[in-house]
């Protein structure tokens, strides 16, 4: 009896000590996964405040080009009444901008129907019968009366469609209203923001102002057309052959109004694009030469700086 005793005593302090190792096992599992958790919410936090960090010099940087392109603009600005692309020097990084005089974009607030037609068939890729239909919603959107053309939109047509928004019948204020206009999405405006303005106000375009982009709607749609231009255009002959665009929609007016878009790399493939819009005319401001009238960042990815629009 007291060697079975002594042999059940023995075998409960085995169970203890096995019940003990496994708690603490237990334990250094549960106080790993802490650490692990700490560790990666410390590197998550370093690569935010780093990226945070590298943002906030980029954007430095952008705004600081932009402002030596500025100065150029405003020394000479008949040199700017074609599009130019700037590479700049600022502490110690390459950083290009874009300088595009707004009467090269197409004006949403003055555009007659048939060019914006021209806009959301050969710059969004829309079918004809509905680029025509978004064109009269676009004039009607605009437009100060309550009639709807044909194939437009009023209020009572947004109602009945359900949709928040209403004809405003005033001029659009940032390109972003163009998704207030019913059968906009969000497709077709990103397809198109960055060829048009709110901010220039003829009805034509100057074909020598134009991105490429625009060059193609004016184009109808023909790239080698489009691209021929531009390469004529860019070589800076003095007499540019415009004959092959269409001459419904084109002016060569100047403009003292400007996109500058400034791209800096930020790492790997990156870069940050700062985007302004401004007016250089002397009498737009009483401290500056010039008065910015929007600004906005954005990121994207290319291969290195000499593919980055021109």
């Amino acid at each position: 009896m007291g060697r079975g005793k002594v042999m059940r005593e023995s075998s409960r302090l085995r169970r203890q000590r096995a019940y003990a190792l496994i708690a603490v096992l237990w334990m250094i599992s549960a106080l790993m996964l802490l650490v692990s958790a700490l560790v990666y919410q410390a590197r998550t936090e370093l690569r935010t405040v780093t990226a945070g960090r590298e943002s906030a010099v980029a954007e430095a940087r952008g705004d600081a080009a932009i402002q030596l392109a500025l100065r150029e603009i405003v020394s000479d600005a008949k040199v700017f009444s074609r599009q130019r692309t700037l590479d700049l020097m600022f502490d110690g990084e390459g950083v290009r901008v874009v300088v595009t005089p707004l009467n090269g974009l197409i004006s949403i607030n003055a555009a007659s129907e048939p060019l914006l037609a021209a806009l959301f068939v050969h710059g969004a890729g829309l079918d004809p019968a509905r680029a025509q239909a978004l064109a009269q919603r676009v004039i009607d959107w605009r437009d100060p009366d309550a009639r709807a053309l044909p194939q437009g939109a009023e209020s009572p047509e947004y109602i009945a469609a359900g949709v928040a928004f209403r004809a405003r019948g005033g001029p659009f204020e940032a390109t972003e209203d163009l998704l207030q206009v019913l059968g906009v999405d969000f497709e077709t405006y990103d397809k198109i923001k960055n060829l048009i303005t709110v901010d220039g106000g003829s009805a034509r375009t100057n074909p020598l102002a134009a991105p490429f982009e625009v060059l193609r709607v004016l184009a109808q749609g023909n790239t080698a057309i489009a691209d021929r231009f531009s390469t004529v255009r860019d070589s800076g002959q003095g007499q540019v052959d415009t004959t092959s665009l269409m001459q419904e929609f084109i002016d060569q007016s100047s403009s003292l109004r400007f996109r500058l878009k400034a791209f800096v790399p930020v790492g790997g493939e990156r870069f940050l694009v700062c985007s302004q819009i401004v007016d250089a005319n002397s009498t737009a401001s009483i401290r500056l030469p010039w008065r910015v009238l929007r600004a906005e960042r954005s990121f994207g990815v290319v291969a290195d700086i000499a593919a980055m629009p021109r």
